[in-house]
């Protein structure tokens, strides 16, 4: 056979091979222009071998992490949310964290805060008091929002609100909430009251630009613009909400997380960032309260939540992050805190798929003796991420960090805690989505108050859950390695 015959009879799967290598190609110089780490890279290099075309497809709709395009969300900009003089004890690690915030053009440290921690327990009663105390506006934004029996107590009470004449916004992102975007018309009793709602990243609208896979993680529940809710809790039954029997709901166990209320200066970068999100998604302006306005219609911070007496003052550095931010700013600032820590950090998260850096961190910070440990559900609610996490936790357990698997449900709190000086909590999860791709909310808290009001909620975890042994199988650890290698792209 001839060479011109051989191409004529294999002029389509050659056609496509070259296609495919061309794509490839292209592929490759996005990531590298995007300055991706190594072991991302790699990840989808592999994506790219093993899966001719698909792989390429796959790359372009959820390979994404940085938004390039004029047309996308513009990078948050922020004044300066409040003045205060940095506590004299303990304040290496904060100084040096706000220098870095800085520079990144967050001037988000302030002071005078007053912060609260729920448990599933204890929300509801406190959240539905602070909804039904609000006077001006109610701006609620989160990813998960069901109708379910708390989805539909939150829902009657925001119309109830809105026909009372205030400004009411929900924006739930469309992946998210995909049950109501896919059926919209079940919020339209919210509409008709007066509630403004709206879905970001419209699912089928970016499908193929390479924003579907930019996903709004945040969660900001902002009172009057002078009390916020954030932390793990969705708006749906599985995380909080009335009390209810087992008779109710089969048994169902409500997952283990926690949100955080806070008042103060902090407060006015949640409704920076929640402005930025209704404008990008909406076109409409949110205007922030100014003081008078605020004096007027009674809403001094703190003054509808509860007493000072209530709370610990402490002090916040408040950390957006995703793509509208030009760095990435929250990976930064967890990897130098690691690094300063001297004693302990507790991490709790549900999914463990730590960056390269951040699982090189935590090892040398064991090799320094500060006592490492990892609380993370035996089971979470995505067995790909349980797959993928194994190796990490077997690299971390056989360093002489302590491991411990929460075995009754679904732990889906998220926080990190760094000696006695500073807490770490947010939406953020310890894995690559999070810290790189999606758009989150994050803050270090410098508290003695919160860390003494967390205490008894970890302890109880640590009591509850059980130590994990790396099983000594060879088979089971080339399993993991070979996980280990697709996990950056999870």
């Amino acid at each position: 056979m001839t060479i011109s015959e051989f191409l004529q009879d294999n002029l389509w799967p050659l056609g496509l091979y070259a296609t495919n290598m061309v794509l490839v190609v292209l592929v490759v110089l996005h990531m590298l222009y995007q300055r991706r780490s190594p072991q991302n890279l790699m990840a989808w290099l592999f994506a790219l071998i093993l899966l001719p075309l698909i792989g390429v497809l796959v790359y372009w709709v959820f390979g994404s992490r940085k938004l390039l395009y004029k047309k996308n969300k513009s990078n948050l900009a922020f004044t300066p949310s409040g003045k205060g003089t940095l506590p004299g004890s303990g304040s290496v690690m904060a100084t040096a964290l706000k220098r870095l915030l800085e520079h990144h053009q967050l001037p988000t440290t302030t002071v005078a805060n007053c912060v609260h921690a729920y448990s599933a327990e204890t929300l509801w009663p406190a959240f539905e008091q602070r909804l039904k105390q609000a006077r001006h506006c109610i701006y609620l934004q989160t990813y998960i929002f069901e109708l379910d029996d708390t989805g539909q107590r939150l829902a009657d009470l925001l119309a109830e609100k809105a026909r009372a004449g205030l400004e009411v916004k929900l924006l739930l992102d469309s992946v998210g909430s995909f049950a109501l975007y896919r059926r919209r018309k079940r919020l339209r009793f919210l509409e008709q009251a007066g509630v403004k709602v709206a879905f970001f990243q419209p699912l089928f609208k970016t499908f193929f630009n390479q924003q579907v896979n930019l996903r709004n993680h945040r969660k900001i529940y902002l009172i009057d613009q002078t009390t916020v809710f954030t932390g793990g809790m969705n708006l749906s039954d599985d995380y909080f909400g009335p009390d209810r029997t087992d008779a109710q709901d089969g048994g169902k166990v409500r997952w283990v997380d926690w949100l955080f209320e806070i008042n103060g200066p902090s407060v006015v970068t949640y409704a920076q960032v929640f402005a930025e999100d209704w404008f990008y998604t909406t076109g409409e302006i949110v205007l922030p309260l100014t003081e008078d306005e605020k004096k007027q219609n009674g809403l001094a911070s703190g003054q509808q939540t509860a007493k000072e007496s209530d709370f610990d003052q402490a002090w916040l550095q408040v950390l957006p992050s995703g793509p509208d931010m030009a760095g990435d700013v929250l990976f930064e600032s967890l990897l130098y805190a690691i690094y300063q820590a001297k004693e302990r950090i507790q991490i709790v998260s549900p999914y463990f798929i730590p960056d390269s850096s951040i699982m090189s961190a935590l090892l040398i910070a064991i090799k320094r003796g500060v006592t490492v440990t990892l609380l993370t559900p035996a089971k979470s609610d995505h067995l790909i991420f349980d797959l993928g996490r194994s190796s990490y936790m077997r690299e971390l357990a056989e360093a002489g960090g302590e491991v411990l698997l929460y075995p009754s449900g679904m732990l889906h709190a998220k926080l990190v805690v760094f000696d006695r000086q500073a807490v770490l909590l947010g939406t953020a999860n310890l894995d690559y989505r999070s810290l790189f791709i999606n758009y989150e909310m994050a803050a270090f808290a410098y508290s003695e108050g919160l860390l003494a009001e967390l205490g008894p909620f970890l302890q109880a975890l640590r009591l509850k859950s059980d130590r994990f042994v790396p099983k000594t199988s060879k088979g089971r650890r080339l399993f993991e390695n070979l996980t280990r290698i697709f996990a950056p792209i999870l």
